[in-house]
């Protein structure tokens, strides 16, 4: 039996991924941007404005609402205490880039419940193996000089 008090909530930023013709455009992602715990300076405001926008009753999928919503959440829940955004300036570029390039794969803003245990953690970079080729070298041979006047038409 799972406690649901030991379990975190996460504003999650996601597309469906998208398909033409069997090409493969985007595969799909979840993107976990901000975890919500009540040490966040006006969290119980963060509670108002998800609930606000309905965010606990469904998932938001138009574009224009989940810009708006992320936003209005940059300009109103700074963390004064610790001086700083709730997201830094390069996060929210990231942000508005993800939006624009996965806007045609169908983008959702949502609010997910997740273990302590299964917290979202990116996946290490695989270590990349450098391949070599080797061949035999061969000297260039130069060809003989032809005349493109003789190949085009015949003078």
């Amino acid at each position: 039996m799972c406690n649901e008090l030991s379990k975190d909530l996460y504003l999650v930023l996601g597309c469906f991924g998208r398909i033409d013709d069997g090409f493969v455009n985007c595969a799909s992602c979840e993107n976990f941007i901000l975890k919500i715990h009540p040490g966040l300076e006006n969290y119980n405001g963060i509670m108002d404005y998800f609930d606000t926008c309905r965010l606990f009753d469904k998932p938001t999928f138009d574009f224009n609402a989940i810009r708006h919503i992320l936003q209005n959440m940059q300009e109103r829940f700074d963390q004064i205490g610790t001086g700083r955004r709730l997201w830094p300036e390069s996060k929210v570029q990231l942000y508005q880039k993800f939006l624009m390039d996965h806007r045609f794969c169908g983008l959702y803003l949502k609010l997910a419940l997740m273990d302590d245990e299964a917290e979202p953690k990116p996946e290490p970079e695989e270590k990349s193996v450098p391949i070599m080729a080797h061949s035999k070298q061969r000297k260039l041979v130069a060809a003989p000089k032809v005349n493109l006047k003789l190949i085009r038409g015949r003078r």
